[in-house]
């Protein structure tokens, strides 16, 4: 139980400090081309933290986000390894550049991320939870 605890919590918290440097990043690159297109694909990361509160709050009660939680961490982190995969071989011969390195991080995060809804639903279909 008390692993849950600090799984949920280092969930919320990640989600949380994506959400603020995603944001922080279409801040400082408002003058560039293409920032809309930028603010379409990373508006519905905004729900992330919001599904991650609710299961921190009361897991028995918002359950159902588990698995849509699941399906959107897969989503990304399949999109996210494929842009790196496109990106590198662009790059290859240049320096990598500081996107690079932030969409390595953020998929590094996602797989946590990943890794602890999987738990959490692990530990909700044991029958002999008690969940406070």
């Amino acid at each position: 139980m008390g692993l849950t605890r600090f799984l949920k919590i280092g969930l919320f918290t990640y989600e949380c400090i994506r959400i603020l440097l995603l944001a922080l990043i279409l801040i400082l690159e408002g003058t560039e081309s293409g920032l809309l297109v930028k603010m379409i694909f990373a508006a519905p990361s905004a729900l992330f933290p919001l599904m991650a509160l609710f299961i921190m709050l009361d897991t028995k009660r918002y359950k159902v986000y588990l698995p849509l939680f699941l399906a959107g961490k897969s989503i990304g982190i399949f999109m996210e390894a494929l842009w790196s995969i496109i990106s590198i071989q662009v790059t290859i011969n240049d320096s990598l550049d500081r996107s690079v390195i932030l969409a390595q991080l953020i998929l590094s995060g996602d797989l946590f991320s990943l890794a602890a809804v999987i738990m959490i639903i692990k530990y909700i279909q044991k029958p002999d939870m008690e969940e406070r």
